[in-house]
């Protein structure tokens, strides 16, 4: 994220291989879809791993307003405007990790009521 705002007057083959580190970066994608299915007993395991994705998927638009309101405050300054962007949403990325509970080891043969 750091080289993608910091690139100045770079060729296009550079960009394109920072937008492909990018999405490299993001394989995180799998780990995240089986974190959301470990939450939940087996009937609904199928469920929360495609709703899950679909609700991140949904947060973007949210994302879009912050950026077109910051871009609004900062006087139609992209850059700036990404940079806060990016940052709220790493901030909020951190804040889960923390209070993420670990499931290694966790008993997932749920008990249905």
């Amino acid at each position: 994220m750091f080289l993608y705002f910091t690139q100045n007057a770079g060729s296009a083959n550079v960009f394109y291989g920072i937008c492909a580190g990018l999405g490299f970066g993001s394989g995180f994608w799998a780990i995240f879809i089986t974190m959301a299915a470990e939450q939940f007993g087996t009937n609904l395991r199928a469920t929360a791993t495609t709703t899950v994705p679909n609700m991140v998927r949904g947060s973007l638009p949210l994302i879009i307003v912050l950026f077109k309101w910051l871009r609004s405050i900062t006087g139609d300054n992209y850059v700036m405007s990404g940079w806060i962007t990016a940052s709220v949403c790493m901030v909020i990325a951190f804040i889960a990790l923390y209070f993420k509970k670990e499931s290694f080891g966790k008993d997932l043969n749920f008990v249905e009521a």
